[in-house]
């Protein structure tokens, strides 16, 4: 992992980044306040639920943190993210979740409301019959919809991705692969807003859907609470993975 981890930022230093599955801030063009061209968002959740049985006590744990920054300028933007993800149950080992993300991504807006992009992602999940997985695409983005309560924009893709088992014979293959994915936005209201981000990648070895709910209400200017559902689907030819992570926290934009 430290190998792809030192060989995915030496990329960034090189090309730019490009990002792992949805990431909502105005995709396509980053948002940005006047005179400061990035922004940058992190945040942290946990959810503790407990239960007692029978004299028998069991806790289960989530816990999610995100890390975007962003870069506009011109009609080029930049995205660089990371996420860890883990969910522990005192009562099933089996059914654990602990996954990391890093990704990025360049894009080029030529329209107003159609712009291209290239992504670069490395993904490991240790519920998943996967080590690592690696891949590289380019695609088209559209605004569909964009008004001062809602958005939604979508996105078509195709790329190349490598993946490493993590079990005996511990093979690994190439494939080509595409990727579709759409984000959504409506504002309640100044303070509260709801966001849903999905995507797909598909390939011969290994379908992958991402999903991503949340509720956001500001406290301040730069903190808000923060409400997310979390779903990760991995359909495979060695073996399925799915998870879920529901969690509370708070959100920070600079």
């Amino acid at each position: 992992m430290k190998k792809l981890l030192i060989a995915v930022l030496a990329t960034y230093s090189t090309y730019s980044f490009a990002d792992l599955g949805p990431t909502r801030t105005d995709t396509g063009k980053v948002e940005v306040k006047e005179g400061k061209p990035y922004r940058f968002e992190g945040d942290l959740s946990y959810l503790l639920n407990s239960t007692k049985s029978d004299g028998e006590s069991n806790s289960k744990e989530n816990l999610a943190a995100n890390l975007l920054f962003q870069r506009q300028v011109g009609v080029w933007g930049q995205e660089l993210r990371a996420e860890a993800v883990s969910a522990n149950d005192d009562g099933d080992s089996g059914s654990n979740v602990e996954r990391y993300m890093l990704a990025g991504k360049v894009l080029h807006r030529s329209t107003d409301t159609i712009y291209q992009f290239a992504k670069l992602q490395g993904d490991k999940d240790l519920s998943s019959n996967f080590d690592y997985q690696v891949s590289l695409t380019g695609g088209i983005g559209m605004d569909l919809l964009k008004d001062d309560q809602q958005t939604l924009t979508a996105e078509a893709g195709v790329g190349y991705r490598y993946s490493k088992e993590r079990s005996a014979p511990y093979d690994d293959f190439n494939e080509v692969i595409g990727t579709v994915a759409a984000y959504y936005e409506y504002k309640f209201n100044d303070k509260v807003k709801f966001n849903q981000d999905l995507s797909y990648e598909f390939g011969d070895k290994s379908q992958i859907l991402r999903s991503r709910s949340s509720v956001g209400a500001n406290l301040t200017d730069t903190v808000s609470g923060l409400v997310s559902y979390q779903i990760k689907d991995t359909q495979a030819d060695i073996g399925n993975a799915r998870d879920s992570l529901l969690s509370v926290g708070l959100k920070y934009i600079y």
